[in-house]
């Protein structure tokens, strides 16, 4: 629960104003775009997108993540990774789908590092939107 804990923090320094309903960019210069597009807002949670546009992506796809944010419990986790849904916490393996035994705990560890990653590069998001 701890990491999930620190990725609420971290998306909150990377959008201040969580208020937002509309798609958002960060921008820096020579650095690839950030795009967040809010997806659905409850009471107390909001479903976010990120795609951040990589420069060669051909070599290396456009990163997609689809992220639910729980406001009261003030927790963030990972939905889809690369059009990837459905986490199970522990996998037998070997599994038919092939997915790793602790996939969702590695999916959201990359979560934590990509924040950390977008923090150290200076990405942030205004509250202004742009559509």
């Amino acid at each position: 629960m701890a990491m999930y804990e620190e990725n609420y923090q971290a998306l909150i320094a990377l959008i201040p104003d969580m208020t937002v309903d509309s798609a958002i960019l960060s921008s820096i210069c020579d650095l690839p775009d950030l795009h967040v597009e809010v997806i659905e807002r409850g009471k107390y949670t909001l479903t976010i997108s990120f795609l951040h546009l990589l420069d060669d992506h051909e070599v290396v796809p456009d990163m997609h993540l689809k992220i639910k944010v729980y406001h009261d419990a003030r927790v963030a986790e990972v939905l889809t990774y690369q059009n990837k849904t459905g986490f199970a916490r522990i996998y037998t393996y070997p599994n038919r789908k092939i997915r790793y035994p602790i996939e969702k705990r590695r999916v959201n560890q990359f979560f934590s590092e990509w924040l950390t990653y977008c923090a150290a590069r200076g990405y942030r998001f205004a509250c202004s939107a742009t559509t």
